[in-house]
């Protein structure tokens, strides 16, 4: 079978799109498929140059909703062929967060939907249009999936969960400055005025392995997002048996329900309490061990497998 996986250019994030596109793209040819990934560094780019490739495939697997989606969906339905949306974020949500810096939640934004300026909406559109057409939407947790479900009306049969790549567990080392690091965008959403103010770590524009080294030598890991949807930070962090402190507002419970603390992230005296928690040796060492003990592996065999199993379905 031949299938195009198709996502954006950056490969800088710790669980960006471009890295799931390698990942997937080495096991679908070690399960005997021939696979070609098409990046593009926006919207309009993928409309003028994706179109043969979605001519020459079998199947079509996007790696996002809008830039890369909107544009898969549409040349696939063109050419009548069967295409996977995964859902790991929210792009209009992200816009709209990014654009006022309003700390809003992701359910509250889909309950209120605020004013949308004109760039807002076309995503709006084009988002709710590649919805519809597209043949599965793969989110990564029961928590987004319930979520739009609700305001996109999406049916059962649509649409599914694909969990994200976890990787076995590893050896971490002892941190003895005890610190808690966080790694990412400096985008408003990911609060980054709180994450100074109470003094977290912070590693940003680094090679994925630089910051799973520094995630190996850390102490805990923190993530004080508005929303963070299932934070591969974090999931990377668990794999060297790191105790965290996350949002609330996450679908990580669904993977995680113990080895952290979940916080209000606009609660400073919540989330020092929670830091202060991580400080006393015996609640972090029985954090560990939940985390030892539950820990579910997911490989990107998996992921690929549950993919070809969509397809079959669809």
């Amino acid at each position: 079978m031949k299938i195009l996986i198709t996502t954006g250019l950056s490969g800088a994030d710790i669980g960006g799109p471009a890295r799931y596109a390698s990942g997937l793209k080495r096991e679908f040819e070690a399960l005997g498929h021939i696979v070609k990934i098409s990046r593009y560094g926006s919207i309009e780019m993928a409309l003028l140059r994706i179109w043969p490739a979605v001519f020459l495939a079998d199947k079509i697997l996007t790696l996002d909703t809008f830039s890369t989606g909107v544009p898969s969906v549409l040349a696939a339905k063109l050419f009548g062929k069967k295409v996977i949306a995964r859902v790991g974020g929210d792009f209009l949500w992200s816009a709209y967060v990014n654009r006022t810096a309003e700390p809003i939640a992701l359910p509250v934004f889909y309950e209120k939907l605020p004013r949308l300026n004109r760039k807002e909406k076309l995503i709006f559109s084009f988002m709710s249009w590649m919805i519809r057409r597209a043949d599965f939407l793969a989110f990564n947790t029961e928590w987004q999936r319930n979520i739009w479900k609700k305001f996109y009306k999406i049916s059962d049969s649509k649409s599914g969960v694909v969990r994200n790549f976890i990787p076995e567990k590893r050896e971490g080392e002892s941190s003895k400055a005890k610190n808690f690091l966080w790694a990412g965008r400096l985008i408003p959403e990911k609060n980054i005025p709180m994450l100074k103010k109470l003094n977290i770590e912070i590693a940003t524009g680094e090679s994925h392995e630089k910051i799973i080294e520094r995630i190996r030598l850390s102490y805990a890991a923190v993530t004080l997002a508005f929303t963070d949807i299932c934070p591969n930070f974090i999931i990377e962090a668990a794999s060297f048996g790191k105790p965290f402190i996350a949002t609330e507002e996450t679908g990580l419970r669904e993977i995680f329900p113990t080895g952290g603390i979940y916080v209000n992230s606009l609660d400073e005296s919540e989330i020092n309490a929670a830091k202060q928690a991580l400080l006393d040796q015996s609640a972090y060492n029985r954090m560990v061990l939940e985390l030892g003990s539950l820990y579910p592996k997911h490989s990107w065999r998996d992921l690929a497998e549950e993919y070809l199993e969509i397809w079959e379905k669809i």
